[in-house]
């Protein structure tokens, strides 16, 4: 057994990508400890590293993966540690630990599955004595083994391979067929360096593999008593054609997946016994991922890309992964469904409710603000007092004029008394400028008290902070909208301006009256864009139809214009296509 496990571990390695070192361990029945039976490379101290994650996976019972571990001597190289534990016969015997450099997660995948098939060796053990006792079943197995390792290339591995089996089982003719869109193609043949696939020979010898392959077993001809029924039709016609008397075909299976098939053939004196046929079922099962990976390595990047494709579609397709198909299935019904529906299709666009008549409330005069009655957000009525400017320099010029007036009068007809034309004439002109100026004064006088033009709202001003500062004349004081008539001033990006149009209709939600929808109609869209956070953004303007009471000046909500009919799919997506489009277009040549 330590020179079988050394030999199984040195296959195992050499197999195994990047493999750095590896540990068999077996369970001692009598004292139930582990022992170490072989180790990769031969002599090397390292595997003791691998105890603690051996130990695991007894524990466990599963095969563990522990990814990226750093060495304990270097910070930056890490390495990937797996460990599989080893059942025959449902009994716990041993396991199997290595140390690989990082894999990605698929070689993480294949790592196990190759100790998985590996594995299976171990159970040939208790089979040694059902072979022939001139032939050593360990040396059978490992020179198959290395005649297929020590090739370069895939093709040269199937040549070692059938060359090997015609000299270890005496045959006469080994074959070697890939499955090829669901037939099975000869492309290595015993005794043979070229290979025409229209001869009867290659045909005959493809049925017979196919004949294996459909039915998932192998086929031995002829067959014995202990073995079940099976179709053998292919196989008696290869022999009675070619006078072959013994026949032994046996898929290749790779990760639950036939990809090839090997047929044996011997002289009819020389059968296949149930032993020859578990050793080469054990030998092949060992084999085929090597053969595998060997032919996946070899392939073309558009066959690897093929390949994958094709495997991805099977599983969509095929008997397996019913979850995955029902999510394409649900997927595929969705996209349909969403190009075949039509939904309307609403710009969104930040709104803000403005009145259509808005009019400045501006200082009559140069003074100082005496009272401030009114502030933004007050509703008034017309002739409501607002404000008022202090007064007292223009009475003091009022009763200054008054008592020039006064005077000028007296003056004016003492003259009349004296006849004195030419100082009537002048007094008159005196006493008609001091009324004027009067007159101009009690103007501003009655203009301190600044009122509300109409019934409406005040939109902007607040001058209860800027009592006793100086204002000049036509200085802006206030700002008011009257409390009917309100227009919509949409901000619509520049990547949806062009499906606005003036007379669309749509629906406006305030952020203070949000469970109301209030329908809007388009009345006018500007030429000229403003930047806003980076965007460059259209004022569009709307009219409501109707409004409530509760509506004032400076709300602000979401708008919502309808542009039409448009399948589901295109509103989802067109933003993203179009962006996807421009982009692409800038960048080609």
């Amino acid at each position: 057994m330590d020179n079988f496990a050394q030999n199984w571990l040195d296959i195992q390695c050499k197999i195994i990508t990047d493999c750095y070192c590896a540990l068999l361990l077996m369970i001692e029945p009598a004292s139930n400890t582990l022992l170490p039976m072989a180790q990769w490379p031969p002599g090397n101290k390292e595997p003791i590293q691998l105890l603690t994650i051996a130990q695991l996976a007894l524990k466990k019972g599963i095969p563990i993966v522990n990814p990226k571990v750093l060495a304990p001597e270097s910070e930056h190289q890490a390495f990937d540690y797996f460990a599989s534990p080893i059942f025959i016969e449902s009994h716990l015997v041993g396991v199997i630990a290595v140390k690989t450099a990082i894999q990605s997660e698929q070689n993480q995948q294949q790592i196990l599955a190759i100790l998985d098939q590996g594995k299976k060796w171990l159970k040939l053990s208790t089979a040694q004595s059902q072979i022939s006792s001139s032939k050593d079943f360990y040396s059978i197995v490992v020179s198959l083994a290395v005649a297929c390792l020590d090739q370069d290339t895939y093709n040269e591995t199937l040549i070692a391979l059938i060359t090997a089996l015609t000299q270890q089982f005496q045959c006469e003719r080994v074959s070697i067929g890939e499955i090829r869109r669901n037939h099975t193609e000869i492309v290595a043949l015993s005794h043979s360096a070229k290979i025409d696939s229209r001869a009867n020979l290659m045909r005959t010898l493809a049925n017979a593999m196919d004949e294996a392959v459909d039915q998932d077993r192998i086929i031995v001809h002829p067959s014995t008593e202990n073995q079940p029924d099976y179709i053998n039709r292919a196989h008696l016609e290869l022999s009675r054609k070619y006078g072959t008397g013994s026949i032994c075909t046996l898929p290749l299976i790779y990760q639950d997946s036939i990809f090839a098939a090997i047929t044996l053939e011997r002289s009819e004196e020389n059968p296949f016994a149930p032993a020859i046929v578990l050793l080469l079922e054990q030998t092949l099962s060992l084999l085929s991922p090597f053969l595998q990976l060997k032919r996946e390595d070899e392939k073309s990047l558009p066959d690897k890309i093929c390949s994958r494709l094709k495997k991805q579609l099977s599983g969509l397709f095929g008997l397996k992964q019913l979850g995955l198909k029902l999510s394409a299935v649900a997927i595929i019904l969705l996209l349909g469904a969403a190009s075949a529906i039509k939904g309307d299709f609403r710009i969104h666009a930040d709104a803000v409710l403005e009145g259509k008549v808005q009019r400045v409330v501006a200082a009559p005069m140069q003074g100082f603000i005496l009272t401030a009655d009114a502030r933004a957000g007050d509703t008034l009525k017309k002739g409501e007092l607002m404000a008022t400017m202090d007064d007292a320099d223009l009475k003091l010029e009022a009763v200054k004029l008054s008592s020039q007036q006064q005077q000028s009068a007296r003056e004016y007809r003492e003259a009349m008394s004296d006849r004195d034309l030419v100082k009537i004439s002048v007094l008159s002109a005196q006493l008609e400028q001091v009324k004027a100026q009067l007159q101009l004064v009690n103007e501003q006088l009655q203009r301190t008290s600044i009122v509300a033009p109409f019934d409406g709202v005040v939109i902007e001003g607040d001058l209860s902070q800027s009592l006793g500062s100086p204002v000049e004349r036509g200085a802006s004081l206030f700002k008011m909208a009257p409390l009917e008539g309100y227009r919509i001033v949409l901000n619509v990006n520049e990547r949806l301006i062009s499906y606005v149009q003036a007379g669309q209709t749509g629906t406006l939600a305030l952020s203070s009256l949000p469970e109301r929808h209030i329908p809007l109609t388009v009345e006018k869209i500007t030429a000229v864009s403003s930047a806003e956070d980076g965007n460059n953004i259209f004022r569009v303007e709307a009219s409501l139809h109707n409004h409530s009471d509760l509506l004032r000046p400076g709300m602000a909500g979401v708008g919502k214009i309808t542009a039409g009919q448009k399948p589901l799919l295109w509103i989802w997506t067109h933003e993203l296509v179009d962006w996807v489009t421009l982009w692409f277009w800038s960048w080609w040549p």
